[in-house]
């Protein structure tokens, strides 16, 4: 497992994988945001959460086998065999050599779209220990199973692979998605809007645009084929994921600030009608530049209109500003980009810099 690159090779079949982890991410992501964490993917597990103290020190990893299934899981060898290659990765963790806080804690989870049956061995006379985890009973914990629903997994795991100190760790865990992608897009889908109501306008790409970036974390090699959590090339930071929705959140306010004041705009910078039916995605192609460092221009029209806030100063109108504002941006730097782009790159910056939220 340590030298596992299998993100690379696996490609599009781990989308069941990264679909858990939006889902898990909006689920909680009032709790989850309020820590300063990571995801990784195809690192240690087929993805985990690791959270961070005030001084930088992994304190917290929540890592995920995740596994979906057409049929429900029982107390077998194959769910037998899961839990064992479960309690290495929490022996894995514990050498992992990043720097920990000295309360760290981790927990081992499987996740899966079916109920998990966990029992006892059937015994002549003896009622048989049952517990099962599904949509009533979401979540159980391996140590407050019983003593004999434990003798009956425990002798089924492969000593080679089994670190029993870690049993104490390992959780079985149910989450709602059908068997198809496209009720997990739905569901994603209800998550986003729940979570963004209308400051976004397409929260199908919302989704979309998460999944691209975990898909490139985990189809990313390990550094040196080794898996260790402080390589930072297969981690999805807060910041990444924040910066994301903001792009969005941002992206609505300036289409909105744009159909306000888009026939006065269009006619003091004589903006073609080609164009104006492109402006949604003229705006949220300058929300991706703005971050892009190979975008010079762009990041350079940013950094004018963020600080030339005198501008403000002489105009009762906001679409007077933005046609100051380009009007004094083409002559001072001459800039190599069509007129247009320099217009709605004029409009995306404005918007965000200047805290609008109409």
């Amino acid at each position: 497992m340590v030298n596992s690159n299998a993100g690379v090779e696996g490609g599009s079949g781990y989308s069941f994988q990264r679909c858990c982890v939006v889902f898990l991410l909006f689920e909680d992501y009032e709790e989850i945001n309020s820590n300063n964490y990571f995801i990784c993917l195809e690192h240690h597990e087929d993805f985990l959460f690791a959270f961070l103290d005030d001084n930088g020190q992994l304190k917290k990893v929540d890592t995920y086998q995740a596994k979906k299934s057409r049929d429900d899981w029982r107390t077998d060898h194959d769910l037998c065999e899961i839990i064992g290659k479960m309690t290495m990765v929490g022996k894995e963790l514990v050498s992992d050599p990043i720097e920990k806080s000295n309360d760290y804690q981790h927990t081992l989870n499987f996740l899966t779209n079916r109920s998990i049956l966990l029992t006892s061995k059937q015994e002549k006379g003896k009622k048989q220990d049952k517990v099962k985890v599904q949509v009533s009973n979401k979540r159980k914990k391996y140590s407050d199973l019983s003593v004999k629903i434990k003798s009956n997994i425990e002798p089924r795991i492969c000593k080679s692979i089994l670190e029993i100190t870690q049993l104490e760790h390992v959780y079985f865990q149910y989450i709602d998605f059908a068997q198809s992608h496209k009720s997990w897009q739905r569901v994603l889908k209800g998550l986003a809007v729940e979570h963004f109501g209308q400051e976004v306008h397409d929260h199908e790409a919302v989704i979309t645009t998460l999944m691209q970036l975990l898909e490139d974390v985990a189809q990313t090699y390990n550094d040196d084929n080794k898996v260790l959590l402080s390589d930072r090339s297969k981690r999805v930071t807060k910041i990444q994921l924040n910066d994301t929705f903001k792009m969005f959140t941002e992206s609505r306010k300036s289409f909105d600030f744009w159909r306000r004041y888009s026939e006065q705009i269009s006619t003091q910078l004589d903006l073609k009608l080609p164009i104006r039916r492109r402006a949604k995605e003229l705006l949220e192609n300058c929300f991706d530049y703005f971050k892009d460092i190979q975008q010079i221009e762009y990041r350079k029209i940013y950094k004018f209109v963020k600080e030339k806030t005198d501008v403000d100063e002489l105009h009762v109108s906001e679409a007077d500003c933005i046609v100051d504002l380009y009007n004094r941006y083409q002559e001072e730097f001459q800039p190599r980009l069509e007129n247009y782009m320099v217009s709605f790159a004029v409009i995306a910056a404005y918007v965000e810099t200047r805290g609008m939220h109409d």
